[in-house]
């Protein structure tokens, strides 16, 4: 089964100010970063906030000819086909995905989804601490961080080395051998 990593940035604290997504896909044993969107938030989420600004980098300007999160969905859908989704962190992304579609009047996508924090601590329970930066440099994964493409991708990779490292090539055998819940959207 096909694995598909996702991350948001946002704009300010809401998560429906979604500016920028990224996803990475691993199948057939083959991992890469497939989509990536700056995303222009909707008019009643729009302001960006110094604090977000300072920790991704993107300015109002820079998604001010960006597509509107309806256009950009229509794109990822069919990533998400045939797919478990995972996110370093699910519950943010989760709601990020959740509260831009019903901001929109989309649909909420009905998805299966696990989170790498999970796995992570799970699979490297001595580690301090288990946040995306961390992991990455544990794994030696490079990682642009607060990059949403990168995000996902080193998302990915985490999949991947677990993978590696335990021998189980099949997300959800690893998943169950892990005692990793999927959940749905």
């Amino acid at each position: 089964m096909k694995v598909t990593a996702i991350d948001f940035e946002t704009a300010n604290n809401s998560p429906a100010s979604v500016c920028s997504v990224g996803l990475s896909v691993l199948e057939d044993g083959c991992a890469e970063e497939a989509f990536y969107s700056l995303i222009r938030p909707e008019p009643n989420v729009s302001r960006f906030l110094p604090f977000n600004i300072k920790i991704h980098g993107i300015r109002p300007e820079d998604t001010a000819d960006a597509p509107e999160f309806a256009e950009v969905l229509r794109k990822m859908m069919p990533y998400f086909e045939d797919s478990i989704i995972c996110a370093h962190n699910a519950p943010f992304d989760m709601s990020c995905l959740r509260a831009a579609c019903l901001n929109c009047g989309i649909p909420v996508p009905h998805i299966r989804y696990f989170d790498t924090v999970a796995l992570s601590r799970r699979m490297f329970p001595a580690l301090e601490h288990h946040r995306l930066n961390d992991m990455c440099s544990y794994l030696n994964i490079e990682l642009n961080h607060h990059n949403a493409a990168s995000d996902a991708y080193g998302c990915l990779m985490i999949v991947v080395q677990t993978m590696n490292l335990t021998g189980i090539y099949e997300i959800e055998d690893l998943l169950d051998a892990l005692n990793i819940r999927i959940k749905n959207l």
